[in-house]
Protein backbone atom coordinates (compact mmCIF):
# COMPACT_ATOMS: atom_id res chain seq x y z
CA UNK A 1 0.00 0.00 0.00
CA UNK A 2 2.71 2.39 0.91
CA UNK A 3 4.43 1.80 -2.75
CA UNK A 4 1.16 2.17 -4.57
CA UNK A 5 0.85 5.66 -2.37
CA UNK A 6 4.30 6.61 -2.93
CA UNK A 7 4.03 5.69 -6.74
CA UNK A 8 0.72 7.97 -7.22
CA UNK A 9 2.76 11.09 -5.22
CA UNK A 10 5.57 10.80 -7.85
CA UNK A 11 3.52 10.39 -10.65
CA UNK A 12 1.32 13.26 -9.74
CA UNK A 13 4.64 15.63 -8.73
CA UNK A 14 6.13 14.84 -12.10
CA UNK A 15 3.01 16.02 -13.74
CA UNK A 16 2.25 19.09 -12.29
CA UNK A 17 3.47 22.35 -14.28
CA UNK A 18 6.44 23.65 -12.41
CA UNK A 19 4.44 27.30 -10.70
CA UNK A 20 7.62 29.76 -11.85
CA UNK A 21 6.33 29.53 -15.47
CA UNK A 22 3.79 31.81 -16.83
CA UNK A 23 1.85 29.49 -19.95
CA UNK A 24 2.40 30.69 -23.10
CA UNK A 25 -0.40 30.76 -25.31
CA UNK A 26 -1.18 31.44 -29.28
CA UNK A 27 -2.24 35.30 -27.98
CA UNK A 28 0.89 35.76 -25.54
CA UNK A 29 3.28 33.95 -28.42
CA UNK A 30 2.31 36.72 -30.84
CA UNK A 31 3.11 39.62 -28.47
CA UNK A 32 6.23 38.18 -27.04
CA UNK A 33 8.04 39.28 -29.52
CA UNK A 34 5.65 42.69 -30.83
CA UNK A 35 6.23 46.18 -29.29
CA UNK A 36 9.17 45.54 -27.64
CA UNK A 37 10.57 48.16 -25.60
CA UNK A 38 13.53 49.73 -27.38
CA UNK A 39 15.16 51.98 -24.61
CA UNK A 40 16.11 48.44 -23.12
CA UNK A 41 18.05 45.69 -24.36
CA UNK A 42 15.71 42.66 -24.36
CA UNK A 43 16.65 38.76 -25.00
CA UNK A 44 13.99 36.26 -25.81
CA UNK A 45 15.73 33.20 -25.74
CA UNK A 46 13.95 29.70 -26.91
CA UNK A 47 15.31 26.48 -25.34
CA UNK A 48 14.26 23.14 -24.08
CA UNK A 49 15.58 21.41 -21.12
CA UNK A 50 17.22 18.60 -23.46
CA UNK A 51 18.93 20.71 -25.50
CA UNK A 52 22.50 21.24 -23.77
CA UNK A 53 23.71 24.14 -26.77
CA UNK A 54 20.48 25.88 -25.33
CA UNK A 55 21.71 25.91 -21.83
CA UNK A 56 25.16 27.12 -22.71
CA UNK A 57 23.39 29.91 -24.31
CA UNK A 58 21.75 30.48 -21.06
CA UNK A 59 24.13 30.34 -19.17
CA UNK A 60 26.07 32.74 -21.47
CA UNK A 61 23.17 35.41 -20.93
CA UNK A 62 23.27 35.37 -17.49
CA UNK A 63 26.93 36.46 -17.26
CA UNK A 64 26.09 39.04 -19.48
CA UNK A 65 23.15 39.70 -16.97
CA UNK A 66 25.62 39.96 -14.02
CA UNK A 67 27.32 42.86 -16.14
CA UNK A 68 24.80 44.44 -17.77
CA UNK A 69 21.73 44.79 -15.03
CA UNK A 70 19.45 46.99 -18.14
CA UNK A 71 19.38 43.39 -20.01
CA UNK A 72 15.90 41.90 -19.91
CA UNK A 73 15.81 38.49 -20.33
CA UNK A 74 12.84 36.38 -21.21
CA UNK A 75 13.19 32.66 -21.67
CA UNK A 76 10.69 30.40 -23.04
CA UNK A 77 10.81 26.55 -22.51
CA UNK A 78 9.75 25.29 -25.88
CA UNK A 79 8.02 22.14 -23.97
CA UNK A 80 4.98 22.18 -21.64
CA UNK A 81 6.78 22.40 -18.26
CA UNK A 82 7.65 19.39 -15.80
CA UNK A 83 9.03 18.85 -12.46
CA UNK A 84 12.31 19.18 -13.83
CA UNK A 85 11.90 22.19 -16.08
CA UNK A 86 12.76 24.73 -13.57
CA UNK A 87 15.51 23.32 -11.61
CA UNK A 88 16.80 22.43 -15.84
CA UNK A 89 16.43 26.50 -16.17
CA UNK A 90 17.61 27.45 -12.41
CA UNK A 91 20.95 25.21 -12.94
CA UNK A 92 21.90 28.32 -16.12
CA UNK A 93 21.63 31.01 -13.39
CA UNK A 94 19.76 33.37 -16.00
CA UNK A 95 17.24 35.66 -14.52
CA UNK A 96 14.10 37.57 -15.83
CA UNK A 97 10.60 36.48 -16.66
CA UNK A 98 9.82 33.13 -17.78
CA UNK A 99 7.32 31.00 -19.97
CA UNK A 100 6.37 27.57 -21.33
CA UNK A 101 4.34 26.14 -23.84
CA UNK A 102 0.76 25.82 -22.71
CA UNK A 103 -1.60 23.20 -23.64
CA UNK A 104 -1.43 23.93 -27.35
CA UNK A 105 -0.16 22.79 -30.59
CA UNK A 106 3.60 23.00 -30.18
CA UNK A 107 3.81 24.01 -34.63
CA UNK A 108 1.42 26.33 -33.51
CA UNK A 109 2.67 28.06 -30.93
CA UNK A 110 6.13 28.21 -33.32
CA UNK A 111 4.37 29.77 -35.72
CA UNK A 112 2.55 32.31 -33.31
CA UNK A 113 5.61 33.26 -32.03
CA UNK A 114 7.52 33.92 -35.75
CA UNK A 115 6.00 32.19 -38.64
CA UNK A 116 9.31 31.96 -40.28
CA UNK A 117 10.98 30.06 -37.41
CA UNK A 118 11.06 26.15 -38.14
CA UNK A 119 11.57 24.71 -34.37
CA UNK A 120 15.42 24.90 -34.30
CA UNK A 121 16.53 25.36 -30.86
CA UNK A 122 18.16 27.57 -29.15
CA UNK A 123 16.35 30.43 -31.01
CA UNK A 124 17.10 33.67 -29.92
CA UNK A 125 15.46 36.80 -30.58
CA UNK A 126 17.99 40.07 -29.80
CA UNK A 127 16.38 43.50 -29.21
CA UNK A 128 18.77 46.19 -29.22
CA UNK A 129 18.11 49.95 -27.54
CA UNK A 130 18.14 51.37 -30.83
CA UNK A 131 15.01 49.57 -32.24
CA UNK A 132 16.97 46.88 -33.90
CA UNK A 133 16.19 43.23 -33.86
CA UNK A 134 17.97 40.05 -34.86
CA UNK A 135 16.69 36.29 -34.84
CA UNK A 136 19.81 33.64 -34.36
CA UNK A 137 19.30 30.51 -34.17
CA UNK A 138 22.01 28.33 -32.65
CA UNK A 139 24.65 29.29 -29.85
CA UNK A 140 26.09 32.89 -29.29
CA UNK A 141 29.19 33.43 -27.35
CA UNK A 142 29.23 36.37 -25.19
CA UNK A 143 31.02 38.87 -27.49
CA UNK A 144 28.22 37.79 -30.04
CA UNK A 145 25.40 38.73 -27.64
CA UNK A 146 27.26 42.22 -26.78
CA UNK A 147 27.58 43.08 -30.10
CA UNK A 148 24.37 42.63 -31.36
CA UNK A 149 22.53 44.06 -28.33
CA UNK A 150 25.29 46.70 -29.09
CA UNK A 151 25.86 46.67 -25.25
CA UNK A 152 29.80 47.89 -24.41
Amino acid sequence: MKTLFAAILLALCAAAPAADFTPLDRGAARALLAHRDTAQPTVVALWASDCSYCKQNLRTLAGLARTHPRLRIVTVAAERPSALTQPELDKTGVPGERYAYADDVPEALAYAIDPNWRGELPRTYLFDARGGVQAVSGTLDAAGFRTALKLK
